[in-house]
């Protein structure tokens, strides 16, 4: 498993696969089912990845080409970190990844070689209340009130502790 560093002071392993986001990455086609996500292109997931306290993950075919991504931070920084939150998960519809388990594969990679070996063992999502079912099927639960986004309508927060 090839070593990352994030930030310049967290080193994990990653599977075959998997990696950060990468500034060639930009021009490859990218597409969500999501409309509201069919704004966010590979380039703004690799500023994103740029600021502090931010990753982007990506899933790589045998091709090359971005399967799907996954963008987090550490709260309240990477340096003393309590929990994960994810702030977007996405699948690239283009390249035929529509329901191939590359979102669970993404999440299972923050969660098994991310969060496990520093030590969080919380994992917060900021859900669409219709993927709700999807998240608890991978072991998250809704904690808290929804609440209502102008762009992404309801939300919900799902939670899963890590052992």
């Amino acid at each position: 498993m090839p070593l990352v560093t994030l930030e310049n002071c967290v080193t994990v392993k990653l599977p075959p696969g998997f990696r950060l986001i990468r500034k060639e990455d930009i021009h490859k086609k990218f597409t969500s089912e999501d409309r509201t996500m069919r704004d966010y292109k590979l380039s703004y997931f690799y500023e994103w990845n740029m600021e502090n306290n931010s990753t982007v993950i990506v899933r790589e075919s045998q091709d090359r080409m971005i399967d799907g991504v996954i963008m987090f931070r550490f709260v309240p920084g990477i340096n003393n970190p309590e929990k994960i939150v994810i702030e977007m998960l996405a699948r690239n519809f283009s390249m035929g990844s529509g329901s191939s388990g590359v979102g669970a594969d993404l999440l299972k990679v923050v969660e098994n070689n991310i969060a496990r070996p520093i030590h969080i063992r919380r994992i917060e999502i900021e859900a669409i209340k219709n993927l709700e079912d999807y998240y608890e099927s991978l072991g998250y639960h809704p904690e808290g009130s929804e609440y209502f986004d102008s762009s992404w309508k309801r939300i919900v927060n799902m939670v899963k502790m890590i052992n």
